[in-house]
């Protein structure tokens, strides 16, 4: 639930949720979506391998968060040009 200035209660549904924070912050939306990716390659991948399975998951484990702090990384990037070099303040 959300307020707005004259305290009226706005109920949102959790798509409603997710469209807003895409919004408001899209390489924090790209970086599950290429979480997920890396997630159901691992998963594709596990049957093909043949190696340790606690080898192949902690691979997995670095592959997926180097994706989504790499997504992250350029989203920071991408925000702090926007602000500092080409001025465009949001209100």
């Amino acid at each position: 639930m959300a307020t707005t200035d004259n305290d009226t209660i706005i109920d949102q549904t959790l798509s409603e949720k997710f469209v807003e924070k895409g919004r408001k912050s899209p390489f924090l939306i790209a970086s599950l979506i290429s979480l997920a990716g890396v997630c159901g390659y691992g998963i594709y991948g596990f049957k093909k391998k043949k190696m340790s399975t606690q080898i192949y998951l902690m691979q997995l484990r670095v592959a997926a968060q180097g994706t989504a702090i790499a997504c992250l990384a350029i989203g920071m990037a991408y925000h702090m040009v926007k602000k500092y070099i080409l001025h465009d303040e949001e209100p």
